[in-house]
């Protein structure tokens, strides 16, 4: 029986353990073995998720484990070149990347950046990494013999802060933005190819550690108050109903290439 492969980054934690989590959830045959390649900056920090989906179902298998610092970009491509070459894909009906890393890095008002090498690791780990994990699996995916019988998807975890700017939020939003665009980008050079889609889904305000960031380091009182409140009113989202959320998009495979999907537009009522 074909076999179902998720490749995600960010995975040791958040929404991206939840994300692997879900796809074993959800996944429509529970015969049909689903393998998955993670990511993280430490190797080790995978334990919980490798648990969590060995638990979950028996088909289900972590093939794959790596950690590797995304702001070393020559890092980044070795590890990556490495673990393409190592996968045998003939074994595969369905592959996904979910590129889930980043950080927040500098909640500053853009007047105020002083540390700007660090602004540049910054970009490295939000938008180089991404660049480059993104054009390496895509190149690989296009030039496989069966490639036109795969079902292919690539899923950018965007944000709206994409597409709004928020005060203080510079670097992330503009680094959300540039992702965004970027993958309309693939999914518009790759519009011939029905079996190929790029999703950018954002999975709404969070509960996890980095909303925990925002809510005590953001410079923008305005900003801090407005997810303050979120948290205080119980109307942060779950990680696990945000996840729930992208595996029945990615399983169905029920959504536009290119298309930007807020969980706010689709979360069950």
């Amino acid at each position: 029986m074909s076999r179902v492969l998720s490749i995600v980054t960010g995975a040791n934690r958040g929404f991206g353990s939840s994300i692997c989590q879900e796809f074993v959830k959800f996944s429509p045959n529970k015969e049909q073995h689903l393998d998955f390649i993670l990511f993280a900056r430490s190797a080790d920090s995978l334990k919980n998720t490798k648990e969590s989906i060995k638990t979950l179902s028996k088909v289900a298998n972590v093939i794959e484990e790596y950690g590797v610092e995304m702001s070393d970009i020559p890092q980044v491509e070795k590890t990556f070149k490495d673990c393409l070459d190592k996968i045998e894909w003939n074994k595969y009906s369905k592959i996904c990347l979910v590129n889930n890393h980043g950080t927040l890095y500098n909640l500053d008002k853009i007047d105020t950046f002083t540390d700007f090498q660090h602004i540049q690791k910054n970009n490295d780990i939000n938008i180089t990494s991404f660049v480059t994990i993104s054009s390496l699996f895509l190149r690989k995916v296009k030039a496989l013999p069966n490639f036109k019988d795969l079902e292919v998807t690539m899923v950018n975890i965007t944000s709206l802060a994409a597409i709004k700017p928020f005060e203080s939020w510079g670097l992330y939003c503009s680094s959300k933005a540039f992702r965004e665009m970027f993958s309309n980008v693939i999914a518009e050079e790759n519009k011939s190819s029905p079996n190929f889609k790029v999703l950018n889904y954002s999975p709404g305000p969070l509960d996890t550690d980095m909303q925990k960031e925002v809510r005590e380091t953001c410079s923008s009182e305005e900003t801090r108050q407005f997810y303050l409140e979120l948290k205080k009113n119980n109307n942060l989202v779950a990680p696990g109903d945000s996840a729930r959320a992208l595996a029945k998009l990615v399983f169905t495979y029920e959504f536009t290439t290119g298309q930007h999907i807020d969980y706010y537009d689709i979360k069950e009522k």
